[in-house]
């Protein structure tokens, strides 16, 4: 990458996971913070240092440096899931990027949006609709990725699908679950 190459929100908090030793890519902390925040439940800033840490598999906990950006990156992402222009976006690598280093990001966003939405521990099992269900059933295949032998022609455009079926389904899920807490404020 050029030096007058503008770095992307994924290459920002790919170095800031990585400086701190992160075995994983931001992919699969903004996948398991959308899962999380998806069943309506919320972190204190205490709690989301701990549990970003945690998810990351860091070795300490985030130093003095990374804790703004840190604490940043929830913010933000709470704000892209709760505007009504859906903005939420999936943090992927940029398309210039080999495709298996994009494929092993969502898989990894597929992934953490699983472990975080079963962290959680708010939705019952009978909170789970058939779609809800079918939602979870796509992550959970999502989760495996493509393998090489499996690339053809068409990749890159069912990654292309793959990728806006999550973000919307991911603010799906959002909703589903977010406006049960929200109805009693709107009277």
């Amino acid at each position: 990458m050029s030096s007058s190459a503008k770095i992307t929100r994924f290459d920002l908090y790919s170095n800031i996971a990585l400086s701190q030793g992160a075995l994983c890519s931001p992919s699969a902390l903004q996948g398991w913070l959308a899962g999380y925040l998806s069943t309506g439940a919320r972190l204190s800033k205490e709690q989301w240092l701990i549990e970003s840490a945690e998810y990351l598999a860091l070795p300490d906990a985030w130093n003095a440096k990374s804790k703004l950006p840190v604490l940043g990156f929830y913010q933000d992402e709470l704000k892209q899931l709760e505007s009504q222009e859906l903005a939420y976006q999936l943090l992927m690598p940029a398309d210039e990027e080999d495709f298996s280093v994009r494929m092993q990001a969502f898989a990894e966003w597929s992934k953490g949006f699983l472990d975080g939405f079963g962290a959680s521990g708010r939705i019952a099992e009978a909170d789970i609709t058939e779609e809800v269900m079918e939602i979870l059933k796509h992550y959970d295949a999502f989760s495996y990725g493509i393998e090489e032998d499996e690339l053809d022609d068409d990749s890159e455009r069912l990654f292309t699908e793959l990728v806006e079926h999550a973000r919307v389904t991911a603010l799906f899920m959002f909703y589903h679950f977010n406006q049960k807490q929200e109805e009693p404020k709107l009277h």
